[in-house]
Parts: C-alpha cells; sequence; structure tokens
C-alpha cells in the first residue's frame, strides 16, 4: 500500500495536468482544470518554447503552475522570471508568491524568500527562483546563470536586454517565452519564427469566457476587426509592420530615482477631497488629455529648470465630469501659476478650453488648444521658407529628441513606463505618421507639455539650437 501511495504521489507531481488540478484553483474558487487548447504547451519539456498569443488566454497560468512544479521536480536548479517593466513582473510574480506562501506542501520547504530589491526564493532542496526587470539596457540579468529561463510580455523586451538574457542562461538550459504581438519588428517578432522552437499561438476567443459581445466591445475599441489592436491583442498574430515610437532606453536614461513621484489618483466623487503640494518657484506647464467615461484624463505638471523640463506632479482622473475638472486646472493654476496650459482640442477639449478663457483674462492668455490633426510652422529653413509639420508627429518628436538629449527628467512611473513601452507607429499610403490607439492617455499629456513648452521658448536662440539643429534632415 506504501509503495502503491508513493508512486501515485510521484505521479502526481510528475504530472502537470494532474499537479495542477491538486494544487491550483480557478477564478471561483474550484479546481484548476486544463483547457484542451493548454494541454501540450502545460506537459511540453521543450528546450526552447514561445508563446504568440492574444490576451486572456492563460499564460499568467502556466507561468505560475510551471514556477510551482519546477520547485519541487528540479531540484539544486535555477529559474529565472523577467520582463521588461515591473508592471508585468509584479502581478506574475505576486501570484506566485502568494502560493508558496499559502500552500502548506510549498511554505514548508522554504529557506529564504524576499520581494525587493528583487524578487527571490530558496528552497530546502535547493531550487532557486529569481523575478526581475530588465532595467536599463538588461543590466539587472548581469552576472546571472540560472538553468530555465521564462519571459513574459517578452515583446516589450528590448534589444539591449535581450543581449544580457541571453547570457544568463546556463548550457543546455531551458527558456520559454510569452508574449503578444505588437507589429514591431523585433526579437520577439523573430522567435516566432524559429524553427528549433515549439511555437503555440492562442487566440483570445479560444478562451471558454470569451463571448460575443466582448469580442464586438473590443473590435470598437481598437477601431475593427481588421485594425491592427484587434489582430495583436485578440487574434494573436503579428498584423503589418509597426515601429516603437520611442527609444526605451532613452527613457531609462531620463528617469530620475531620486526625484519624488508626485501623483494623485482621482475617481468620480473625490475631486473636492484633494490637497496639492505647494510649488516652488520658477516657471511651470500643463498638459491635459481630457476623457470622462470610457477614457481616464491626465493631467501632467513639469517645471522649467533649464536645460531640463521635469515631470514634478501628475494627476490621474477616472468618471470625472468635465466641469469637475475645469475646477481642477483652475485649482492647479492658482497654484502653480503656469506659463502655458495644453489641452487636446479633440473630444471635448474645445468645450472645456472655450468655458476656462471665459472665466478670467488670464486663462485666455495661458490656454493653447492643440489639434493633434493640424500643421504647425517649426522654423524658417536657410531660404527663409517656413517649414511646416504635422502637430502630432511634431510633438513626438519633440518628446523623442529631448529624450535622446537627456532633458527631459520623468520620476519613476510604472504607469507611464508602459505607455511608453507600448506605443508603436505606421506610415501610411500618404506618408503620415499613424499612431497605435488606446494607452497611451499619458503620453498624451506629455506632448501637450512639451508642445507648449515648445510654444513659449521657441524663440530663445538656445532652445532653438538644441532642438532644431539636428533636425534640418528630415525635411
Amino acid at each position: 500500500m506504501e509503495q502503491t501511495n508513493q508512486k501515485l504521489l510521484l505521479q502526481l507531481l510528475q504530472n502537470r495536468i494532474l499537479f495542477a488540478y491538486r494544487f491550483f484553483e480557478n477564478r471561483e474558487g474550484k479546481r484548476w482544470r486544463v483547457r484542451e487548447y493548454q494541454k501540450e504547451s502545460l506537459l511540453s519539456n521543450a528546450v526552447r518554447k514561445v508563446h504568440c498569443d492574444g490576451r486572456d488566454v492563460g499564460k499568467t497560468s502556466e507561468i505560475e503552475i510551471i514556477a510551482c512544479w519546477a520547485m519541487l521536480n528540479c531540484p539544486g536548479k535555477s529559474m529565472l522570471i523577467a520582463t521588461q517593466c515591473e508592471n508585468h513582473l509584479f502581478p506574475v510574480m505576486n501570484r506566485i508568491f502568494r502560493k508558496f506562501e499559502i500552500t502548506p506542501e510549498f511554505s514548508s520547504s522554504i529557506v529564504e524568500l524576499r520581494r525587493s530589491p528583487s524578487y527571490f526564493i530558496r528552497f530546502t532542496n535547493g531550487f532557486t527562483l529569481w523575478g526581475r526587470i530588465a532595467g536599463p539596457r538588461g543590466i539587472n540579468f548581469q552576472g546571472m546563470h540560472v538553468d530555465w529561463q521564462i519571459v513574459d510580455e517578452a515583446q516589450e523586451m528590448t534589444d539591449t536586454s535581450w543581449g544580457e538574457l541571453y547570457q544568463a542562461l546556463n548550457s543546455g538550459g531551458k527558456r520559454w517565452v510569452y508574449g503578444v504581438p505588437n507589429g514591431i519588428r523585433n526579437t520577439f517578432y523573430r522567435m516566432t519564427f524559429l524553427r528549433e522552437a515549439e511555437q503555440y499561438r492562442w487566440q483570445s476567443y479560444l478562451n471558454p469566457e470569451y463571448t460575443r459581445e466582448k469580442d464586438e466591445e473590443l473590435a470598437q475599441l481598437y477601431g475593427g476587426r481588421d485594425s491592427p489592436g484587434y489582430k495583436h491583442r485578440v487574434l494573436g498574430i503579428h498584423g503589418e509592420p509597426e515601429n516603437a515610437v520611442f527609444n526605451l532606453d532613452d527613457y531609462y536614461d531620463c528617469i530620475d530615482d531620486s526625484l519624488r513621484n508626485n501623483e494623485l489618483l482621482i475617481s468620480k466623487g473625490a475631486l473636492g477631497e484633494i490637497s496639492l503640494p505647494p510649488a516652488e518657484q520658477g516657471n511651470y506647464y500643463l498638459g491635459c488629455d481630457l476623457g470622462y467615461s470610457r477614457d481616464p484624463s491626465e493631467f501632467v505638471v513639469f517645471k522649467n529648470d533649464f536645460p531640463h523640463l521635469i515631470n514634478v506632479f501628475r494627476v490621474h482622473l477616472e468618471n470625472v465630469n468635465y466641469t469637475e475638472q475645469e475646477k481642477l486646472i483652475c485649482q492647479l493654476d492658482r497654484v502653480f501659476n503656469f506659463r502655458k496650459i495644453g489641452i487636446d482640442s479633440g473630444g471635448s477639449g474645445q468645450a472645456v478650453a472655450h468655458h476656462l478663457v471665459n472665466q478670467s483674462d488670464e486663462l485666455k492668455n495661458k490656454i493653447c488648444l492643440i489639434e493633434f490633426g493640424g500643421t504647425v510652422e517649426t522654423f524658417k529653413t536657410y531660404e527663409g521658407k517656413p517649414s511646416r509639420r504635422r502637430v502630432k508627429e511634431w510633438m513626438t518628436e519633440l518628446l523623442q529628441r529631448m529624450m535622446s538629449d537627456r532633458n527631459i527628467i520623468f520620476p519613476r512611473c510604472i504607469d507611464r513606463e508602459n505607455q511608453y513601452a507600448n506605443h508603436t507607429y505606421y506610415v501610411n499610403s500618404q506618408g503620415a505618421c499613424i499612431y497605435s490607439k488606446g494607452n497611451d492617455h499619458i503620453i498624451d499629456a506629455d506632448r501637450c507639455a512639451v508642445y507648449t513648452y515648445w510654444l513659449d521658448t521657441k524663440d530663445e536662440t538656445s532652445f532653438r539650437r538644441r532642438i532644431t539643429k539636428p533636425i534640418f534632415k528630415a525635411f
């Protein structure tokens, strides 16, 4: 009998489907059951495996199961779960650590566990698990040597980060990669065509909880079923080639960890309770991307500390009506006394700006209503002719140049990092840049702030030389 029980226990530990059924639960608290499309991947022992999937198909569940299974079945080995950004790493590592802590069969084997400065857990059988973000240019992978790498949200990983990650895998080790296509022809894209790797594509509609109503909602959100967003996040296919708008390494170099991240997160009904920090003397600029019911609003405040433009405050608003947003803009102006206030003219921007300028003559001189689809004269060419650019392209280029020159400074902000990492574009048949829609509200607010800064200072020789000199070749 004892020998039979040991045989059943060994079978339970080795078979990942039985293992998951025994130790894991679904969202309803019932025992976790593998879906038919998940079986092959969950049972895989491939040295190289690549997932190119839609959203909400069970990738995180598989990673969680594999990490716990490896702890029991790979004594003396080491595993690294890696992502580019902290907001991608936290959810998966939080789930794994919680499972280790609340499961008696797992928690009794824990020798050491820590969550900072990086995730690390060591067990009595010698198995170790790391969780790390790449950091600037993959610096956090330097000096690591592990037997198994699991990369989540791999489409966001920069090429320099991949270079360091490749060096961190021991000879003969496994690398399993999970990502959602974003149109960028980067390292993850090339991995999805590797013949030596097992390839998987799980579309969102394979999930039994995926409904026709949800499909209609996503199709509307992304602009149709032929849109890049729908193809990427629902169908898990690369679609037409796209490009990253911002160099993520440049973005990381513009983060100052000593800068306090002053943020306010406001939901409906909470506006009257807020208190704003006092402002130091200086010139300030406000950028506003307005939303209400479906989209949030983002207000960002930058201080001009030449040659740097420093993000000193951010307000995120959800389901706050436009009247309350107008009051907040006035309240912010009383604290920071802005030089300029940039407001996106799309949606209700024109109405908000109209109400504000009618409240005071001072605001009338400060508010810049920005038409993202319009054009603007940037500077005179050598022949004295005006050079005109599309406003959104020019705002974006200002951001790119300032980041490249390290002249803009951000506090560490997970939301902003995620948006800058995901923002893509393609060039249409008319030669115009078409930027990806969706989660880009902080970027649009940053665009407005930087644009108003440029409008306010473009006649200063030093600013013109710093921004425009490298750009003449683009015209």
